[in-house]
């Protein structure tokens, strides 16, 4: 039996459709996290975060947590107060400055997503440019939220 060849034409456009539609997802909930987390670093506590942004006491604890991992590049070493930004991948911290001047050469796996890929390396962590493009867009919609 032959697949339908319109069917599976629609199939993949809207797999392409999902992929995008999860990427900007995915960038969505970064910067909320990271607007949540600007919000506390302004002095706003956690129970009045919660209540104004209608979510628990505990999430904001968790989102606040997370970003308390030591705030260095692993690319390139550079401090939190020494950048712009910072992007954090379960594995690995990666700041503005070698989002923007990252090359992707050699195949390793990813810090940031795990998938074997063309990465840019450190002695620390590696970034595929999928996770690159991701970090840089995150960064530029945080950016146009001030």
């Amino acid at each position: 039996m032959t697949l339908d060849e319109e069917l599976l034409a629609a199939a993949r456009k809207a797999g392409i459709a999902s992929a995008a539609a999860q990427d900007q997802a995915d960038i969505a909930k970064a910067v909320y996290h990271h607007s949540v987390l600007k919000l506390h670093r302004a002095g706003g506590s956690m129970r009045e975060i919660a209540e104004a942004l209608s979510m628990s006491h505990q999430r904001v604890h968790q989102i606040v947590e997370q970003s308390k991992r030591t705030e260095r590049c692993w690319f390139c070493g550079r401090g939190a107060a020494d950048v712009d930004k910072m992007m954090a991948g379960p594995a690995a911290l990666i700041c503005n400055l070698c989002i923007s001047e990252g090359q992707v050469a050699e195949v390793g796996d990813c810090s940031f997503c795990s998938k074997s890929a063309p990465v840019f390396s450190s002695a620390e962590a590696q970034i595929c440019r999928s996770c690159l493009d991701f970090s840089a867009a995150v960064i530029s919609g945080a950016a146009s939220l001030r």
